[in-house]
């Protein structure tokens, strides 16, 4: 049976590979396939991995350093969620860039959920979907190769323990 560390960081690998596979389908894709809703499907696909991937993450960082005495939080989690008298620095890092803008910001804060948006159609104008103007697409690409390459940093930072 496989410990939970190699479970961790096994399952953190699978939902990278699924964000690769979305990535390279969103690419792909007619953007009027599904009724013009594929972009968005295949999006919040990427994205929920994307945050899997980050979760799985943690919990290999909170495994790695026992000696912190974290406990693995149930349901979804974030750095930010974890709290102890002591953090890992690479923990600490992350609660950090979670609040700031970037990459690490949209994958923790992605909108799966569309609300109404505060503009307003522009004068004259009869039928008007709301977003097509000032909707902002996330750069999901980008944070994939950032949410790999911190993956890579702190697997190497590990090893040194």
């Amino acid at each position: 049976m496989a410990s939970l560390k190699e479970s961790f960081r096994g399952q953190c690998n699978l939902h990278v590979y699924f964000a690769e596979q979305y990535l390279a389908q969103l690419e792909a894709s007619d953007p009027h396939d599904w009724g013009g809703h594929i972009q968005r499907a295949t999006s919040d696909s990427l994205a929920w991995q994307l945050l899997l991937a980050y979760q799985c993450h943690l919990a290999d960082l909170i495994d790695q350093q026992p000696k912190f005495g974290l406990l693995l939080p149930e349901g979804q989690f974030n750095a930010r969620s974890l709290v102890a008298d002591e953090l890992p620095p690479e923990i600490e890092e992350l609660a950090g860039r979670e609040v700031e803008p970037g990459w690490l910001a949209t994958i923790v804060n992605y909108s799966f959920v569309q609300t109404a948006t505060a503009s307003r159609a522009p004068q004259g104008v009869l039928a008007w979907d709301g977003q097509s103007e000032s909707a902002v697409k996330p750069d999901l690409a980008g944070c994939l190769i950032e949410l790999k390459s911190m993956i890579a940093r702190h697997r190497a930072t590990l090893m040194e323990y």
